[in-house]
């Protein structure tokens, strides 16, 4: 079966993420901001950087090794003309993490926002570990359960809807614990709620 990410648009994927009931992509863009500064790293990979949401955050510094790393060519290839020219070392990859390798130990940061809900859990975390440098962060959105609001808010973007069968929202108790299991050690976690009624988790795992 086809991914479904490969079906959505970008112009539907963004349009339904900055819905004024979502609010997701301006939520994400603020994290990645917060998480670049708070580590400051000199090689890091975004996992899902779709057209790259929060790239602009990258533009004018110093940077050793930025990749980027989406399932849909058309929006890598957005990403490609956005950022390209301005981002220092920008490697931009269309792959599946499912099946994807790099090398080991490259990176002093890993950005995951709003992915493990789509991928074999175990298996991403475990080739996280090794692409990580000792020492390297593994930062995590994760989106947290509620009883009135479904995974995959309703808006006019019709797309979009051909995720809710295979959305499959992560525990972070549980992800704690794969982490943990394979020697990532969670430093810091922050809640972030929006006026959606949404509800989200930022955990730092350090290698």
């Amino acid at each position: 079966m086809e991914n479904p990410w490969l079906q959505i648009p970008l112009e539907d994927y963004e349009g339904h993420m900055s819905a004024s009931n979502v609010q997701q992509l301006q939520m994400l863009d603020e994290v990645f901001e917060v998480v670049l500064n708070e580590l400051s790293p000199k090689s890091l990979c975004v996992l899902g950087s779709t057209a790259g949401n929060g790239f602009q955050h990258l533009i004018q510094n110093a940077y050793d090794r930025v990749v980027g790393i989406d399932i849909n060519f058309k929006y890598v290839a957005e990403c490609r003309a956005w950022f390209i020219q301005d981002v220092p070392n920008l490697q931009l990859i269309c792959a599946d993490l499912n099946e994807i390798e790099l090398t080991d130990s490259v990176f002093d940061l890993v950005h995951a926002a709003l992915i493990f809900e789509y991928v074999d859990v175990e298996k991403l975390l475990s080739k996280i570990y090794k692409w990580l440098k000792p020492g390297g962060v593994l930062s995590v959105v994760l989106q947290l359960p509620s009883e009135s609001l479904s995974a995959v808010s309703k808006t006019q973007f019709i797309s979009v809807k051909i995720l809710e069968p295979f959305i499959k929202l992560v525990e972070p108790d549980e992800f704690r614990k794969e982490a943990e299991k394979l020697g990532l050690i969670c430093e810091e976690e922050t809640e972030i709620k929006l006026s959606t009624g949404k509800r989200f988790v930022k955990v730092y795992f350090k290698r």
